[in-house]
């Protein structure tokens, strides 16, 4: 329901306002959160040319975009190469278990051999930290900057 506010110079009038605000945007984040809880259960189906293939988290070891593209690093197989954006790839990962470290990768926090030189080592892969994921990274993995 929308209502009408005229502003009258009245200080109340924007305390009004800005109570209506805060109390949207707490809705808007309470729906978020519940659509995320609802996706984070369903499986990951992924399309390789033809095949559709069902990914389990756990198998993941990291994720390189290429644009439209996404190559899937997983254990003990060659890398998928599927037809989404990695933002969208995102959205369906547990964050919990896998963080972005730079524009173009997101890796598996569990797969992570060491961290150097802005750098992650998975397996023998080295994947670059960019600046502006780095402390993102660091509070996942709970250490300070």
């Amino acid at each position: 329901m929308l209502k009408c506010i005229t502003f009258d110079g009245d200080a109340s009038t924007l305390n009004t306002l800005m109570s209506y605000f805060e109390k949207l945007d707490k809705a808007l984040s309470e729906v978020h959160d519940v659509l995320k809880k609802e996706q984070k259960g369903q499986p990951i189906f992924v399309r390789e040319g033809t095949r559709i293939i069902h990914l389990h988290e756990e198998n993941i070891l990291y994720l390189e975009g290429y644009g439209d593209y996404v190559k899937i690093h997983c254990n003990n197989s060659k890398p998928l190469l599927s037809q989404i954006s990695l933002k969208r790839f995102e959205e369906k990962l547990d964050n919990t278990r896998f963080c972005r470290v730079h524009r173009s990768y997101i890796v598996a926090l569990s797969q992570i051999s060491y961290i150097e030189h802005k750098r992650i080592r998975i397996g023998t892969d080295m994947i670059p930290i960019s600046d502006s994921y780095l402390p993102g990274l660091m509070h996942r993995i709970a250490l300070p900057d």
